[in-house]
Protein backbone atom coordinates (compact mmCIF):
# COMPACT_ATOMS: atom_id res chain seq x y z
CA UNK A 1 0.00 0.00 0.00
CA UNK A 2 2.53 2.64 1.11
CA UNK A 3 4.76 1.97 -2.05
CA UNK A 4 1.85 2.36 -3.93
CA UNK A 5 0.90 5.57 -2.62
CA UNK A 6 3.95 6.99 -2.94
CA UNK A 7 3.96 6.46 -6.47
CA UNK A 8 0.93 8.22 -7.18
CA UNK A 9 2.19 11.25 -4.85
CA UNK A 10 5.65 10.84 -7.48
CA UNK A 11 3.05 10.88 -10.67
CA UNK A 12 0.73 13.63 -8.89
CA UNK A 13 3.11 15.77 -8.35
CA UNK A 14 4.73 15.40 -11.65
CA UNK A 15 1.59 16.37 -13.62
CA UNK A 16 1.66 19.41 -11.29
CA UNK A 17 4.94 20.39 -12.75
CA UNK A 18 4.04 19.99 -16.07
CA UNK A 19 0.88 21.60 -15.86
CA UNK A 20 2.63 24.61 -14.06
CA UNK A 21 5.17 24.95 -17.05
CA UNK A 22 2.46 24.88 -19.82
CA UNK A 23 0.71 27.27 -17.86
CA UNK A 24 3.45 29.75 -17.10
CA UNK A 25 4.94 29.84 -20.91
CA UNK A 26 5.77 33.89 -20.25
CA UNK A 27 8.90 33.13 -19.05
CA UNK A 28 10.13 31.95 -22.40
CA UNK A 29 12.76 34.15 -24.31
CA UNK A 30 11.03 36.34 -27.11
CA UNK A 31 12.90 36.40 -30.46
CA UNK A 32 13.37 34.80 -33.89
CA UNK A 33 13.54 30.87 -33.62
CA UNK A 34 16.24 30.97 -35.57
CA UNK A 35 18.48 33.55 -33.02
CA UNK A 36 21.40 32.36 -31.62
CA UNK A 37 22.08 33.68 -27.98
CA UNK A 38 25.97 32.91 -26.77
CA UNK A 39 26.04 30.01 -23.95
CA UNK A 40 25.08 31.75 -20.47
CA UNK A 41 25.52 29.70 -17.04
CA UNK A 42 22.88 27.99 -15.97
CA UNK A 43 20.53 29.40 -13.85
CA UNK A 44 19.43 27.64 -10.70
CA UNK A 45 15.59 26.78 -10.99
CA UNK A 46 13.64 27.77 -7.95
CA UNK A 47 10.24 27.46 -7.54
CA UNK A 48 8.00 29.42 -4.59
CA UNK A 49 8.08 28.06 -0.99
CA UNK A 50 5.17 25.69 -0.05
CA UNK A 51 3.58 24.83 3.42
CA UNK A 52 5.96 21.82 3.77
CA UNK A 53 8.81 24.32 3.30
CA UNK A 54 8.11 26.76 5.58
CA UNK A 55 6.09 25.06 8.30
CA UNK A 56 8.48 24.13 11.34
CA UNK A 57 5.64 26.30 13.53
CA UNK A 58 3.41 23.53 13.23
CA UNK A 59 6.23 20.75 13.88
CA UNK A 60 7.26 22.68 16.91
CA UNK A 61 3.66 23.15 18.09
CA UNK A 62 3.02 19.15 18.15
CA UNK A 63 6.50 18.73 19.71
CA UNK A 64 5.66 21.20 22.21
CA UNK A 65 1.81 19.52 22.82
CA UNK A 66 3.21 16.24 22.91
CA UNK A 67 5.64 17.19 25.87
CA UNK A 68 2.96 18.74 27.44
CA UNK A 69 1.10 15.66 27.57
CA UNK A 70 3.53 13.85 29.72
CA UNK A 71 2.26 15.96 32.57
CA UNK A 72 -1.25 15.68 31.92
CA UNK A 73 -2.85 14.15 35.18
CA UNK A 74 -7.01 12.92 34.69
CA UNK A 75 -8.43 14.41 37.48
CA UNK A 76 -11.14 12.97 39.29
CA UNK A 77 -14.92 14.11 38.27
CA UNK A 78 -15.52 15.17 41.47
CA UNK A 79 -13.11 17.88 41.27
CA UNK A 80 -13.46 18.91 37.27
CA UNK A 81 -16.54 20.90 35.60
CA UNK A 82 -18.01 18.89 33.00
CA UNK A 83 -17.59 20.55 29.50
CA UNK A 84 -21.09 20.81 28.90
CA UNK A 85 -24.55 20.33 31.03
CA UNK A 86 -25.57 16.86 30.13
CA UNK A 87 -29.03 17.90 28.95
CA UNK A 88 -26.94 19.67 26.05
CA UNK A 89 -23.61 18.43 25.20
CA UNK A 90 -23.47 19.16 21.85
CA UNK A 91 -25.68 21.19 19.53
CA UNK A 92 -27.26 18.22 17.63
CA UNK A 93 -29.12 20.04 14.75
CA UNK A 94 -25.75 21.39 13.85
CA UNK A 95 -23.93 18.46 13.72
CA UNK A 96 -26.73 16.72 11.92
CA UNK A 97 -26.90 19.56 9.58
CA UNK A 98 -23.50 20.22 8.82
CA UNK A 99 -22.66 16.18 8.30
CA UNK A 100 -25.57 15.36 6.05
CA UNK A 101 -24.53 18.28 4.13
CA UNK A 102 -21.28 17.10 3.26
CA UNK A 103 -22.76 13.50 3.00
CA UNK A 104 -24.72 14.37 -0.02
CA UNK A 105 -22.58 16.78 -1.55
CA UNK A 106 -19.25 13.95 -1.00
CA UNK A 107 -21.79 10.93 -2.48
CA UNK A 108 -22.23 13.04 -5.53
CA UNK A 109 -18.71 13.97 -6.47
CA UNK A 110 -17.51 10.48 -5.67
CA UNK A 111 -20.36 8.62 -7.52
CA UNK A 112 -19.57 11.73 -10.56
CA UNK A 113 -16.17 10.71 -10.78
CA UNK A 114 -16.13 6.81 -10.38
CA UNK A 115 -18.71 7.25 -13.07
CA UNK A 116 -16.28 9.78 -15.50
CA UNK A 117 -13.61 6.52 -14.48
CA UNK A 118 -16.26 3.95 -15.44
CA UNK A 119 -16.65 5.30 -19.00
CA UNK A 120 -13.40 5.86 -20.09
CA UNK A 121 -12.82 3.23 -22.85
CA UNK A 122 -11.44 0.19 -22.32
CA UNK A 123 -12.71 0.86 -18.78
CA UNK A 124 -12.92 -2.88 -16.25
CA UNK A 125 -16.48 -2.15 -15.13
CA UNK A 126 -16.29 -4.69 -12.17
CA UNK A 127 -13.78 -3.00 -10.50
CA UNK A 128 -16.00 0.06 -10.35
CA UNK A 129 -18.78 -1.25 -8.90
CA UNK A 130 -17.16 -2.53 -5.45
CA UNK A 131 -14.94 0.87 -5.38
CA UNK A 132 -18.95 1.90 -4.94
CA UNK A 133 -19.00 -0.18 -1.83
CA UNK A 134 -16.88 1.66 1.39
CA UNK A 135 -17.44 4.87 0.45
CA UNK A 136 -21.43 5.12 0.12
CA UNK A 137 -21.81 2.89 3.29
CA UNK A 138 -23.21 5.59 6.11
CA UNK A 139 -20.00 6.84 7.72
CA UNK A 140 -19.58 9.84 10.08
CA UNK A 141 -17.96 12.05 7.06
CA UNK A 142 -16.03 14.24 9.73
CA UNK A 143 -13.09 14.59 7.48
CA UNK A 144 -14.80 15.98 4.39
CA UNK A 145 -16.99 18.23 6.65
CA UNK A 146 -13.72 19.56 8.74
CA UNK A 147 -12.15 20.32 5.57
CA UNK A 148 -14.97 22.62 4.38
CA UNK A 149 -15.72 23.98 7.57
CA UNK A 150 -12.49 25.45 8.08
CA UNK A 151 -12.81 26.77 4.44
CA UNK A 152 -15.58 28.73 5.12
CA UNK A 153 -14.64 30.22 8.16
CA UNK A 154 -11.59 31.77 6.93
CA UNK A 155 -13.53 33.33 4.17
CA UNK A 156 -13.26 30.90 1.32
CA UNK A 157 -16.39 29.27 -0.80
CA UNK A 158 -17.67 25.91 0.39
CA UNK A 159 -17.47 24.37 -3.07
CA UNK A 160 -13.86 25.39 -3.37
CA UNK A 161 -13.11 22.43 -0.89
CA UNK A 162 -15.59 19.98 -2.10
CA UNK A 163 -12.61 18.16 -4.40
CA UNK A 164 -9.92 18.10 -1.77
CA UNK A 165 -13.00 16.95 0.82
CA UNK A 166 -14.14 14.18 -1.52
CA UNK A 167 -10.14 13.17 -2.21
CA UNK A 168 -9.63 13.10 1.90
CA UNK A 169 -12.83 11.05 2.17
CA UNK A 170 -12.01 8.46 -0.44
CA UNK A 171 -8.21 8.14 1.39
CA UNK A 172 -10.42 7.39 4.37
CA UNK A 173 -11.94 4.53 2.71
CA UNK A 174 -8.68 2.77 1.07
CA UNK A 175 -6.79 3.11 4.77
CA UNK A 176 -10.39 1.48 6.35
CA UNK A 177 -10.00 -1.39 3.27
CA UNK A 178 -6.18 -1.84 4.03
CA UNK A 179 -6.77 -1.75 8.36
CA UNK A 180 -9.51 -3.96 8.11
CA UNK A 181 -7.33 -7.18 6.27
CA UNK A 182 -4.55 -6.36 8.82
CA UNK A 183 -6.82 -6.17 12.23
CA UNK A 184 -8.72 -9.09 10.87
CA UNK A 185 -12.03 -6.81 11.45
CA UNK A 186 -15.06 -8.53 10.75
CA UNK A 187 -17.72 -5.72 10.76
CA UNK A 188 -17.16 -1.70 9.21
CA UNK A 189 -20.50 0.43 9.26
CA UNK A 190 -22.75 -1.88 10.26
CA UNK A 191 -22.08 -4.55 7.57
CA UNK A 192 -19.57 -7.43 6.68
CA UNK A 193 -15.85 -5.66 6.50
CA UNK A 194 -15.29 -6.23 2.34
CA UNK A 195 -12.56 -8.61 2.60
CA UNK A 196 -14.49 -11.18 4.06
CA UNK A 197 -17.02 -10.36 1.39
CA UNK A 198 -14.73 -10.89 -1.61
CA UNK A 199 -10.98 -11.93 0.00
CA UNK A 200 -8.56 -10.18 1.10
CA UNK A 201 -6.58 -10.31 -2.63
CA UNK A 202 -9.17 -8.46 -4.36
CA UNK A 203 -10.22 -6.51 -1.19
CA UNK A 204 -6.13 -4.93 -1.50
CA UNK A 205 -7.14 -4.49 -4.89
CA UNK A 206 -9.77 -2.07 -4.34
CA UNK A 207 -8.20 -0.35 -1.74
CA UNK A 208 -5.14 0.48 -3.87
CA UNK A 209 -7.99 1.85 -6.34
CA UNK A 210 -9.69 3.99 -3.73
CA UNK A 211 -6.34 5.79 -3.41
CA UNK A 212 -6.02 5.62 -7.42
CA UNK A 213 -9.23 7.73 -7.32
CA UNK A 214 -8.33 10.24 -4.55
CA UNK A 215 -4.87 11.01 -6.56
CA UNK A 216 -7.28 11.73 -9.45
CA UNK A 217 -9.49 13.83 -7.81
CA UNK A 218 -6.39 15.95 -6.07
CA UNK A 219 -5.37 16.45 -9.80
CA UNK A 220 -9.12 18.28 -10.56
CA UNK A 221 -7.39 21.00 -8.06
CA UNK A 222 -5.42 22.28 -10.99
CA UNK A 223 -8.31 23.88 -12.14
CA UNK A 224 -10.49 24.35 -9.60
CA UNK A 225 -8.34 25.66 -7.18
CA UNK A 226 -4.64 26.69 -9.54
CA UNK A 227 -1.13 25.39 -9.25
CA UNK A 228 0.24 26.77 -6.02
CA UNK A 229 -2.93 25.84 -3.53
CA UNK A 230 -2.76 22.36 -5.55
CA UNK A 231 0.55 21.54 -4.76
CA UNK A 232 0.20 22.62 -1.20
CA UNK A 233 -2.72 20.55 -0.73
CA UNK A 234 -0.48 17.67 -2.53
CA UNK A 235 2.40 18.08 0.41
CA UNK A 236 -0.50 17.70 3.20
CA UNK A 237 -1.70 14.59 1.99
CA UNK A 238 2.15 13.11 1.73
CA UNK A 239 2.89 14.25 4.95
CA UNK A 240 -0.29 12.66 5.87
CA UNK A 241 0.11 9.65 4.31
CA UNK A 242 3.46 9.09 5.84
CA UNK A 243 2.60 9.50 9.16
CA UNK A 244 -0.42 7.79 9.01
CA UNK A 245 1.43 4.15 7.65
CA UNK A 246 4.26 4.87 10.28
CA UNK A 247 1.49 4.90 13.23
CA UNK A 248 -0.23 1.69 11.83
CA UNK A 249 3.31 0.24 12.08
CA UNK A 250 3.70 1.13 15.38
CA UNK A 251 0.24 -0.29 16.38
CA UNK A 252 0.65 -3.67 14.43
CA UNK A 253 4.35 -3.90 15.83
CA UNK A 254 2.77 -3.60 19.29
CA UNK A 255 0.25 -6.08 18.56
CA UNK A 256 3.35 -8.32 17.39
CA UNK A 257 5.42 -7.79 20.52
CA UNK A 258 3.15 -7.98 22.59
CA UNK A 259 4.92 -5.69 25.00
CA UNK A 260 3.73 -5.65 28.85
CA UNK A 261 4.54 -1.77 29.51
CA UNK A 262 2.98 1.16 27.61
CA UNK A 263 2.43 4.24 28.95
CA UNK A 264 -0.43 7.01 27.77
CA UNK A 265 2.64 8.95 26.38
CA UNK A 266 3.38 6.25 24.10
CA UNK A 267 -0.42 5.93 23.28
CA UNK A 268 -0.29 9.51 22.38
CA UNK A 269 2.45 9.67 20.12
CA UNK A 270 1.14 6.47 18.27
CA UNK A 271 -2.04 8.30 17.92
CA UNK A 272 -0.93 11.87 16.84
CA UNK A 273 0.48 9.18 13.73
CA UNK A 274 -2.04 6.93 13.09
CA UNK A 275 -5.25 9.27 13.46
CA UNK A 276 -4.38 12.76 14.64
CA UNK A 277 -3.12 13.57 11.27
CA UNK A 278 -5.21 12.09 8.53
CA UNK A 279 -9.02 12.68 10.72
CA UNK A 280 -8.49 16.12 12.02
CA UNK A 281 -4.99 17.76 11.32
CA UNK A 282 -5.05 17.74 7.69
CA UNK A 283 -8.49 18.39 6.75
CA UNK A 284 -7.76 21.63 9.20
CA UNK A 285 -5.05 22.34 7.17
CA UNK A 286 -6.12 21.95 3.56
CA UNK A 287 -9.67 23.76 4.86
CA UNK A 288 -7.19 26.69 5.80
CA UNK A 289 -4.97 26.63 2.48
CA UNK A 290 -8.18 26.19 0.30
CA UNK A 291 -10.25 29.20 2.02
CA UNK A 292 -7.50 31.34 3.05
CA UNK A 293 -7.18 34.89 0.99
CA UNK A 294 -3.40 35.02 1.78
CA UNK A 295 -1.05 35.65 -2.08
CA UNK A 296 1.85 34.33 0.36
CA UNK A 297 1.95 31.03 2.27
CA UNK A 298 4.46 33.07 4.82
CA UNK A 299 0.93 34.42 5.83
CA UNK A 300 -0.42 31.08 7.01
CA UNK A 301 2.17 29.91 9.25
CA UNK A 302 0.73 31.16 12.57
CA UNK A 303 -2.91 29.73 11.81
CA UNK A 304 -1.22 26.26 10.33
CA UNK A 305 0.51 25.99 13.49
CA UNK A 306 -2.70 26.85 15.62
CA UNK A 307 -5.04 24.23 13.81
CA UNK A 308 -2.42 21.73 13.52
CA UNK A 309 -2.16 21.89 17.42
CA UNK A 310 -6.38 21.83 18.10
CA UNK A 311 -6.42 19.17 15.32
CA UNK A 312 -3.86 17.31 17.73
CA UNK A 313 -5.56 17.46 20.78
CA UNK A 314 -8.99 16.76 19.49
CA UNK A 315 -7.93 13.54 17.48
CA UNK A 316 -6.37 12.18 20.64
CA UNK A 317 -9.65 12.34 22.68
CA UNK A 318 -11.53 11.39 19.26
CA UNK A 319 -9.55 7.81 19.15
CA UNK A 320 -10.14 7.31 23.14
CA UNK A 321 -13.59 7.84 22.51
CA UNK A 322 -13.53 5.15 19.71
CA UNK A 323 -11.95 2.50 21.43
CA UNK A 324 -14.29 3.47 25.28
CA UNK A 325 -16.90 2.74 22.56
CA UNK A 326 -15.36 -0.06 21.14
CA UNK A 327 -15.37 -1.71 24.86
CA UNK A 328 -18.88 -0.45 25.80
CA UNK A 329 -20.89 0.87 22.78
CA UNK A 330 -24.23 -0.55 21.28
CA UNK A 331 -23.52 -3.01 17.78
CA UNK A 332 -26.33 -1.11 16.44
CA UNK A 333 -25.08 2.67 16.59
CA UNK A 334 -21.30 1.65 16.81
CA UNK A 335 -21.22 -0.56 13.48
CA UNK A 336 -18.21 -2.39 14.21
CA UNK A 337 -18.32 -5.26 16.66
CA UNK A 338 -17.55 -4.81 20.17
CA UNK A 339 -14.48 -6.09 21.65
CA UNK A 340 -12.98 -5.64 18.41
CA UNK A 341 -10.03 -4.33 20.07
CA UNK A 342 -8.96 -6.54 22.33
CA UNK A 343 -9.55 -9.63 19.74
CA UNK A 344 -7.17 -7.97 17.66
CA UNK A 345 -5.02 -7.02 20.42
CA UNK A 346 -4.78 -3.79 19.90
CA UNK A 347 -3.07 -1.36 22.85
CA UNK A 348 -5.36 0.95 23.59
CA UNK A 349 -5.19 3.79 26.38
CA UNK A 350 -7.15 1.87 28.62
CA UNK A 351 -5.48 -1.61 27.42
CA UNK A 352 -2.10 -0.14 28.68
CA UNK A 353 -3.74 1.22 31.84
CA UNK A 354 -4.77 -2.55 32.73
CA UNK A 355 -1.81 -4.03 32.04
CA UNK A 356 0.49 -1.57 33.87
CA UNK A 357 -2.04 -1.78 37.59
CA UNK A 358 -3.53 -5.75 37.09
CA UNK A 359 0.09 -6.78 38.25
CA UNK A 360 -1.53 -10.42 39.44
CA UNK A 361 -3.49 -11.10 36.20
CA UNK A 362 -1.42 -8.74 33.95
CA UNK A 363 0.25 -12.73 32.75
CA UNK A 364 -2.98 -14.16 31.93
CA UNK A 365 -4.09 -11.13 30.09
CA UNK A 366 -0.42 -10.84 28.11
CA UNK A 367 -1.55 -14.85 27.31
CA UNK A 368 -4.99 -13.77 26.05
CA UNK A 369 -3.71 -10.87 23.67
CA UNK A 370 -0.99 -13.22 22.41
CA UNK A 371 -3.31 -15.62 21.14
CA UNK A 372 -4.42 -15.70 17.15
CA UNK A 373 -7.53 -13.81 16.98
CA UNK A 374 -9.76 -17.29 16.23
CA UNK A 375 -8.14 -18.73 19.02
CA UNK A 376 -9.97 -15.94 21.41
CA UNK A 377 -13.19 -16.17 22.04
CA UNK A 378 -15.74 -14.09 24.56
CA UNK A 379 -14.65 -15.39 27.56
CA UNK A 380 -11.30 -14.03 27.24
CA UNK A 381 -12.54 -11.03 26.05
CA UNK A 382 -14.79 -10.66 29.26
CA UNK A 383 -12.02 -11.36 31.92
CA UNK A 384 -9.85 -8.34 30.17
CA UNK A 385 -13.54 -6.40 29.99
CA UNK A 386 -13.71 -7.21 34.24
CA UNK A 387 -10.17 -6.24 35.13
CA UNK A 388 -10.36 -2.52 33.35
CA UNK A 389 -13.54 -2.28 35.64
CA UNK A 390 -11.81 -3.20 38.74
CA UNK A 391 -8.23 -1.62 37.76
CA UNK A 392 -10.72 1.83 36.53
CA UNK A 393 -9.39 1.56 33.35
CA UNK A 394 -12.53 2.98 31.61
CA UNK A 395 -12.65 5.74 33.81
CA UNK A 396 -9.11 6.22 32.98
CA UNK A 397 -9.78 6.43 29.55
CA UNK A 398 -12.85 8.79 30.04
CA UNK A 399 -10.92 11.37 32.14
CA UNK A 400 -7.97 11.89 29.60
CA UNK A 401 -10.61 12.19 26.80
CA UNK A 402 -12.65 14.84 28.85
CA UNK A 403 -9.67 16.58 30.12
CA UNK A 404 -7.91 16.96 26.48
CA UNK A 405 -11.41 17.91 24.64
CA UNK A 406 -11.18 20.96 27.49
CA UNK A 407 -7.97 21.49 26.27
CA UNK A 408 -9.05 21.53 22.66
CA UNK A 409 -11.64 23.99 23.72
CA UNK A 410 -9.07 26.30 25.12
CA UNK A 411 -6.77 26.15 21.87
CA UNK A 412 -10.02 26.50 19.90
CA UNK A 413 -11.03 29.85 21.53
CA UNK A 414 -7.34 31.58 20.25
CA UNK A 415 -8.02 30.59 16.73
CA UNK A 416 -9.29 34.33 16.28
CA UNK A 417 -8.57 33.59 12.48
CA UNK A 418 -11.58 31.95 12.27
CA UNK A 419 -14.81 33.86 11.93
CA UNK A 420 -17.73 33.57 14.18
CA UNK A 421 -20.27 32.78 11.25
CA UNK A 422 -20.11 32.53 7.49
CA UNK A 423 -23.08 33.56 5.76
CA UNK A 424 -23.74 31.85 2.57
CA UNK A 425 -23.07 33.95 0.02
CA UNK A 426 -24.03 34.61 -3.72
CA UNK A 427 -23.22 31.92 -6.34
CA UNK A 428 -22.10 29.33 -2.72
CA UNK A 429 -23.04 25.67 -4.09
CA UNK A 430 -24.83 22.80 -1.67
CA UNK A 431 -22.86 24.08 1.49
CA UNK A 432 -24.66 24.25 4.71
CA UNK A 433 -24.53 27.73 6.28
CA UNK A 434 -22.83 26.42 9.60
CA UNK A 435 -20.43 25.01 7.76
CA UNK A 436 -17.93 27.36 9.61
CA UNK A 437 -16.48 27.70 13.65
CA UNK A 438 -20.33 26.58 14.41
CA UNK A 439 -19.96 23.04 13.46
CA UNK A 440 -16.02 23.29 14.64
CA UNK A 441 -17.04 24.29 18.22
CA UNK A 442 -19.41 22.05 18.54
CA UNK A 443 -17.01 19.35 17.05
CA UNK A 444 -15.30 19.71 20.64
CA UNK A 445 -18.10 17.85 22.70
CA UNK A 446 -19.55 15.54 20.11
CA UNK A 447 -16.25 13.59 19.90
CA UNK A 448 -16.17 12.96 23.56
CA UNK A 449 -20.02 12.69 23.12
CA UNK A 450 -21.00 10.65 20.37
CA UNK A 451 -22.30 6.75 20.52
CA UNK A 452 -20.88 6.03 17.43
Amino acid sequence: MLGLLLFLVFLTFSSLLLYDKKQFPRFRLKGSPRQVLPPQPPIPQSSPPTVSDIDSGSRQAISTTLSDLAQLQAVQEANEQLIAQESSKFNQTIINEALQGSRDAIFAKIEEFIQTQRQVSGAYTPLYDLLSDYPFRVGKMLRPTICMSVARAVGGMGHSALTAAAALELYHNAFLIHDDIEDESESRRGKGTLHQMIGIPRAINVGDATNVLAVGLLLENLSVLGVSKALNILHEIEFMARQSVEGQAMELDWVATNPSHLSDQDYFTMCVKKTCWYSFITPCRIGLIVGHPAASVQDLVEPLAGLTRFGMILGIAFQIQDDLLNLQGEMESYGKEIGGDIYEGKRTLMLNHVLAHSKQESDRMREILALPRAQKHPDHVAFIMEQMQRCGSIEHGWNVARSLAQKAAKIFDSLEFLFPETPLRPGEQWVSPVHDRRFLKELINYVIYRSK
